[in-house]
């Protein structure tokens, strides 16, 4: 059946085996959790657009990327290890992706600014985490962006040392900041296979303090259907933490984490700075404490004409002196996406998915 939330994901009974099958050898379908499809939804790239992708390999989410865009544009895909670069080749290739140009580079160390990149306006960023979220074998087989380079129980199991996880967190905010360093990048996706704050809200809240350029894509933008968002905490407002998405094993899906980054525009900082503006002539009045009876009727007519350090009252009496007050004011108080080669109420819970590569 198709997926209630991805359009381009197909889900399959739990336990359906795939692996064997004539369209996952030829590429026509490509293995893979329903919560790794989501940063690809996340990011949106456009048809014939130009994309990045981090941390590539092995390269689902690339060959994602590349589905939704047509299979027309370019897709960079960067990763430090020759050996998962050459899997992200063999694996895209086999999916028939024309658009993919694979670079063996470590990602902090390009250049924005290089004119080969000027054109980059999506950047999908996975970088290596805890693998905390991981419990479906599946995933650590075929997609799991860690498990080529760890043994496979260590990619199950859970990270729980905090220097380990603060260093993850300084890394994942540095693949976040750098990114936004490219001009013309307006949408980037970051996610991570983590169960752990350390690497999920925190980092989206030390990137959203570190810069001003870009916002959280709203909630409308960010798999709008999925219920779990994140945790209201780790910095994160409740509205901030709205969208953001949190999978969990009892959603059918390994642990996840996805957030999406937009450059906001000329007009929305207008638009902020208008609302900001506002706030700051706000009539001070308005914070004060509700006046007793008696203090009402000693008070001068807020509302009548000013004229210098005196206010006419009403009915044409005299004036009255503005007396001076020594009180402090009170402060305010699994899954199938549609190849490049081939283009499917009640939530099922599944296991295992197939992605339609």
């Amino acid at each position: 059946m198709r997926d209630l939330d991805l359009d381009d994901v197909l889900v399959f009974p739990p336990g359906t085996d795939l692996h064997a099958h004539r369209l996952f050898v030829t590429g026509a379908i490509i293995l893979q959790d329903k919560a790794s499809c989501m940063p690809a939804h996340v990011v949106q790239p456009t048809r014939g657009s130009t994309a990045l992708d981090a941390c590539a390999a092995p390269g689902n989410k690339t060959s994602h990327m590349v589905s939704m865009m047509g299979n027309e544009g370019k897709v960079f895909a960067f990763d430090m290890d020759r050996f998962r670069l050459n899997t992200l080749v063999k694996l895209t290739d086999k999916a028939q992706c024309k658009i993919i140009e694979a670079k063996c580079a470590n990602f902090l160390e390009l250049d924005p600014l290089d004119p080969e990149y000027a054109s980059v306006e999506f950047a999908l960023l996975d970088p290596s985490c805890s693998g905390s979220g991981i419990v479906n074998r599946m995933d650590v087989l075929v997609d799991s962006y860690i498990a080529l380079s760890q043994d496979a129980d260590q990619v199950a199991k859970p990270e729980t040392d905090k220097a380990r996880l603060a260093s993850l967190a300084e890394f994942q905010t540095s693949i976040v900041l750098h990114a936004m360093r490219f001009p013309n990048i307006k949408r980037i996706s970051y996610s991570t296979c983590s169960v752990h704050e350390e690497e999920n809200e925190a980092v989206v809240a030390r990137v959203l303090a570190a810069q001003s350029e870009f916002a959280l894509a709203p909630r409308d933008q960010v798999i709008p259907s999925w219920p779990r968002r994140g945790l209201e905490s780790s910095g994160l407002t409740e509205e901030q933490a709205a969208c953001v998405v949190r999978t969990l094993p009892e959603d059918g899906t390994n642990g996840f984490f996805v957030a999406g980054f937009v450059r906001q525009t000329p007009a929305d900082l207008n638009r902020i700075r208008e609302e900001l503006r506002a706030l700051a002539n706000t009539d001070k009045s308005a914070m004060l404490p509700p006046k007793d009876d008696a203090e009402a009727e000693a008070a001068p007519d807020m509302d009548a004409p000013y004229r210098g350090n005196k206010r006419k009252a009403a009915g044409g009496a005299k004036p009255v002196k503005k007396e001076k007050k020594h009180d402090k004011k009170p402060k305010p108080a699994s899954a199938v996406v549609p190849s490049t080669k081939s283009k499917g109420k009640k939530r099922p819970k599944r296991k295992e998915s197939v992605a339609d590569s």
